[in-house]
């Protein structure tokens, strides 16, 4: 069992925001404080990234295994279920986690997994990986540097200029510190989400894509016939693969959405 590292936010119904490949939980910073008007917001970081240990012993950490883990940290909470948001590989963890019976509702920010099976590493993620690698030591000068930041920031928001420093920071050192994001990687090739039957048409769903999102672009990665039939599905406006960066305020309004649904 791996101990998952976490915030805790604010009263009412439980809401856990799980986080991509190598992200951690300060991606959620932009929308905690409005969430937690409403809900008890628990961000979470997932096995081998932020501040949790990878899972012991696995070369390759799949969805469905963070979605044990993610499982087991909802029972250590005193929690059966959840209302689940996920981004990207976050997203496709949530699903498995909905398919388990986990999910009082669900809000997949661009999820991954929505796909024909991937085989070979997607050369955005691995550009981003090797880049926060090498400059590790510079991040913050670098990140101060605005024309600079807009451009490094550009495979996961759209409205770059709209990014905060801290959040740039944050996510170039979550994406150098990621112990587990091999593993978590090549937990996601030659594999996709197959269990959209399992989730229940009694948990409401929606799915997330903005209209130029440059990590998992339509069509190839946003298969609507892999996700649950009864999902709702949301195309935003002007925005890439963070909604929560690019649309805070719409990424919220989606999740009082879905959950009062």
């Amino acid at each position: 069992m791996t101990e998952l590292a976490y915030d805790v936010a604010g009263h009412g119904p439980a809401l856990v925001l799980v986080h991509g490949l190598a992200s951690s939980r300060r991606c959620w910073d932009l929308v905690i404080d409005d969430l937690s008007t409403d809900f008890t917001v628990y961000a979470i970081d997932l096995p081998g990234h932020g501040d949790s240990e990878p899972l012991p012993g696995a070369a390759v950490a799949t969805p469905a295994m963070f979605a044990t883990a993610l499982g087991e940290f909802l029972d250590r909470q005193g929690l059966g279920r959840a209302h689940l948001v996920g981004n990207s590989l976050g997203g496709w963890t949530i699903l498995e986690a909905a398919a388990d019976g986990r999910a009082d509702s669900v809000v997949g920010l661009c999820p991954a997994g929505l796909w024909e099976p991937i085989h070979r590493p997607l050369r955005a993620i691995q550009f981003n990986r090797r880049a926060a690698l090498a400059t590790r030591r510079a991040i913050p000068t670098i990140m101060g540097i605005r024309s600079i930041r807009r451009q490094l920031m550009r495979s996961g928001a759209e409205r770059t200029s709209s990014v905060p420093y801290r959040i740039a920071v944050d996510a170039a050192f979550a994406q150098a510190d990621a112990s587990g994001f091999e593993a978590a990687h090549d937990g996601a090739l030659h594999a996709r989400f197959e269990r959209a039957t399992e989730i229940p048409a009694s948990v409401p769903v929606t799915i997330v894509f903005g209209d130029n999102d440059r990590l998992l672009p339509a069509p190839r990665f946003q298969q609507r016939d892999v996700a649950p039939a009864h999902a709702r599905w949301e195309v935003l406006w002007n925005c890439g693969h963070a909604p929560m960066w690019d649309v805070p305020r719409v990424t919220t309004e989606l999740i009082r959405r879905t959950a009062a649904a």
